[in-house]
């Protein structure tokens, strides 16, 4: 008598005997067999007794370990193959269940790559607004425009970029809304079903890629503003530092304010002045002022020469191999050499002091407003987060946008043993029981630290990527295993407590 056929697919028996359970999965080719079905390879290695296989090194004369510096032994190792395609890529079936989920729920977590890149721009925009205060209260107040362009990058610009990112990232989990469902009970998967979900992650990292790059885009516009103003503040954080180590030999006069400190500039020797070799020009708001080193044999920095403002009638850059600053004085002319940089930057610096009161900050309030203006992007992480928890939940958001309760998530049938003797694993008392969602949270983060390890062993993860994300999870994993313990423990009180007053 013919036996029936087996349908291995749904039964779970290896297609190939008919008799033992299928366990493992080719990811190459996508069948599935038993152990004993598999093809076996014997491959011969060297390996160190000691320090193990990794540090094997092949000198001219003989294999040594390069740890302990000890002879390499040789070993044999057998290889298992896919029966159907000879390809090393074999694992348990629980493991490709393991893997997918992971890779579902890893997906998710990269949309907090909007977060994280504003939280870097936020970052700089605070140390920036500090640098605008210091300045300002050091008599720097001029280029009133840095206050405005930081007031609309932190009122206007950085809040519609965190809603265009969120608006994005919400596009994404809705666009994979339905196909959510395939993943909360990956211990009912067929094995015909793993190239669809592996299909399924595929489009969704996809997206996810598209979102990401999305952000880097939003956020390199921020940063192009945000880099100018940073030059310019240098710039201005350069000059101050140059008046600062120089004001013991300033004459500073009342009122006078620094507008440049420039350096190092030549002054040539004119009819009623001196030469004064390399020196610096200090601009203010009432003056030109060349401060150089004089003396033969004992150098003594003083001022050389000063040029009231208001007296300068024509300032030029002139020359094409050999370019020189002319200062026109009535019927004197200086001329100052130096960096072509330098002195490009002579002639702006002289008009910006003739007509300070139009490029100037009257008061510092600006610079308050500025500082006193909060710059959070917290609010985006916490919206982020609850995205997240619902893309990898099966709770439908309620009307206030957040998940309904905590995040439930898939756990192998039979691994809560109480309610798999007494009730059904699959029952909807046990799916409400907090010890059990408690459980199920465990288990799905367990299963995202182990794809993680591996992605980072395999070297598809940077190593700051790895700690980043491993931190998180095994913070996380801590709290809850902390309120699995506190509830077991509550319930045995409780227990021996009914089975004392029976």
């Amino acid at each position: 008598m013919s036996q029936p056929a087996v349908d291995s697919q749904s039964s779970g028996f290896c297609p190939s005997c008919h008799i033992n359970m299928a366990e493992r999965y080719c990811r190459e080719c996508g069948q599935v067999f038993c152990l004993p079905c598999s093809r076996q390879d014997l491959s011969e290695f060297f390996t160190c007794p000691r320090c193990g296989p990794d540090n094997i090194e092949d000198q001219e004369d003989e294999v040594i370990c390069t740890e302990c510096e000890e002879p390499a032994q040789r070993a044999t190792r057998r290889v298992y193959l896919c029966p159907n395609c000879g390809s090393e890529e074999i694992t348990p079936i629980h493991n490709m269940r393991q893997d997918l989920v992971g890779r579902f729920r890893t997906t998710y977590y990269r949309l907090r790559t909007g977060h994280e890149l504003l939280s870097g721009f936020a970052a700089r925009l605070r140390i920036l607004r500090w640098r605008v205060r210091e300045l300002r209260t050091a008599s720097f107040l001029h280029d009133p425009e840095v206050e405005k362009e930081l007031l609309e990058l932190m009122k206007s610009e950085l809040p519609s970029v965190q809603e265009r990112t969120l608006f994005r990232a919400r596009n994404v989990v809705e666009r994979h809304r339905a196909s959510k469902y395939r993943f909360m009970n990956p211990e009912r998967w067929t094995i015909t079903e793993f190239p669809l979900l592996a299909g399924l992650i595929d489009a969704i990292q996809e997206d996810v890629s598209d979102y990401q790059a999305y952000c880097r885009d939003l956020v390199n516009g921020l940063d192009v503003k945000l880099a100018t103003i940073e030059a310019r503040l240098t710039q201005v954080a350069e000059w101050h530092k140059i008046f600062n180590d120089h004001i013991e030999y300033l004459p500073v006069l009342e009122n006078e304010r620094p507008v440049a400190a420039l350096q190092p500039v030549n002054l040539n020797k004119t009819e009623t002045s001196e030469g004064m070799g390399n020196g610096i020009l200090f601009v203010t708001t009432q003056r030109l002022i060349f401060l150089g080193r004089k003396g033969f044999f004992t150098k003594e920095t003083r001022v050389v020469h000063t040029i009231p403002l208001g007296k300068i009638s024509g300032v030029t850059l002139q020359g094409r191999i050999r370019r020189r600053v002319h200062i026109e004085i009535d019927e004197e002319e200086f001329k100052i050499g130096g960096a072509s940089k330098v002195l490009e930057a002579i002639p702006d610096a002289i008009t910006l002091a003739s007509s300070f009161n139009e490029h100037s900050l009257v008061t510092t309030s600006g610079s308050l407003r500025v500082l006193n203006l909060k710059v959070d992007v917290s609010s985006l992480r916490d919206e982020l987060d609850t995205l997240i928890n619902y893309a990898v939940s099966p709770e439908e958001m309620d009307e206030t946008g957040a998940p309904d309760g905590s995040r439930p998530y898939p756990y192998p049938d039979g691994y809560y043993p109480y309610y798999s003797r007494t009730r059904g694993a699959h029952s909807d008392e046990l799916e409400r029981d907090p010890l059990f969602q408690l459980e199920q949270q465990k288990f799905s983060i367990e299963s995202t630290i182990e794809l993680l390890k591996r992605q980072s062993k395999e070297g598809k993860l940077s190593d700051e990527n790895f700690y980043k994300q491993y931190r998180s999870l095994t913070e996380e994993l801590f709290l809850i295993e902390a309120k699995i313990e506190d509830l077991r423990i509550r319930r045995r009180y409780d227990e021996r407590y009914r089975d004392q007053h029976r």
